[in-house]
Formats: structure tokens, sequence, C-alpha cells
């Protein structure tokens, strides 16, 4: 999307910023009306968008097939953001394989955040705490993390230091 101040924006840029507008006034019907419109013209972030309001059902029958089948469109379109949205989406439906999968493709692609997602899946197994730790120090090293990544993930260390301080040596990973 290009929406540099001296160029003028596509009829697709234009619909986006509609759908964008409509979308933030709480009038996710025509938001989604209006990115559909976008995607079809080849809009990839007006695919993510649109992937985005079928996983929530928001403006759109709820339809995880639909925004799996949008996020796909918009990678293709050359959308990185719609991989960590697929990682999103397959998490909350229980996917556990293809949600670390579209996570490390993220994370591949230069999206910082998702680190901070793969070390809340690795987190569930206290042997992975070495790479839930280099996760999160990933997070915490990155210049172009949210803010809110950045907080959480420093909240996530605090937790796994006192645990392993707690456990000690030989659960952490240490040889003994």
């Amino acid at each position: 999307m290009n929406l540099s101040a001296d160029a003028p924006l596509s009829l697709a840029e234009s619909i986006f910023c509609a759908a964008d507008t409509a979308e933030e006034h709480g009038d996710f019907t025509l938001a989604a009306s209006l990115f559909l419109q976008a995607a079809l013209m080849g809009d990839g972030a007006a695919m993510s968008r649109l992937a985005i309001l079928y996983e929530s059902g928001q403006g759109v029958s709820w339809d995880v097939e639909a925004s799996v089948a949008w996020d796909r469109r918009a990678i293709d379109a050359g959308y990185a953001a719609s991989r960590f949205n697929l990682g999103i989406t397959c998490r909350r439906s229980g996917q556990i394989r293809q949600a670390r999968y579209w996570f490390e493709r993220a994370l591949e692609h230069g999206d910082n955040d998702a680190a901070l997602e793969l070390a809340k899946l690795y987190a569930v197994s206290g042997r992975e705490r070495d790479t839930v730790r280099g996760y999160l120090q990933q997070v915490l090293n990155s210049e172009d993390v949210f803010p809110s990544s950045k907080e959480e993930a420093a909240e996530m260390l605090a937790v796994l230091d006192q645990a392993s301080a707690k456990a000690g040596p030989y659960q952490t990973g240490a040889q003994p």
C-alpha cells in the first residue's frame, strides 16, 4: 500500500482507507464489503483485514476457512503480516503445529512479534526453557516489535527466571 503524502492513492488504496475508517467507527459490515472490493482488486492488506474479520465474525459470518483462504491469498499477493495472522488463527482453532509453522514463517520474514508467539507455544513444556528464553530475548532485543510485545516478553522472562531459580540447574537444561 502506497500511503506517502505526495503519491496519489490507487482505487484499491482509496477503498481500503474507506474500509479502515468504517471499521474504526464500528461499521464492520461496511468495512467487510469495502475490504472485499479492495481485496478483489489485488490489495494484500485488504485481503488480510478481511481474513481478520472472518476469523472474528465481525461484519461477516464467522468462517475460519474463509479467514485462512484470504490470509493465504494475502501472502501470495506479498502481504507478509498474514503469516502471523495465520499463526493466530491456527492457534485459536487448536492447530498448534500449523500455528508454529506460520509463526516460524512470519519470523523468517522479519516479523519479530512472532517470536513472542513461538515463546508462548514452547512455554507449555518445561523442557523447552532455553528455546523460550531465546525467543523472548529476540523480542526484547528487537527494534521493530510492538511495545506490548516487549512488555509481555519481559514479564514472561521474569517468570521463567523465577521458575528456573526454584527448579535448579538440572531442570533448566544445564548438564548435571
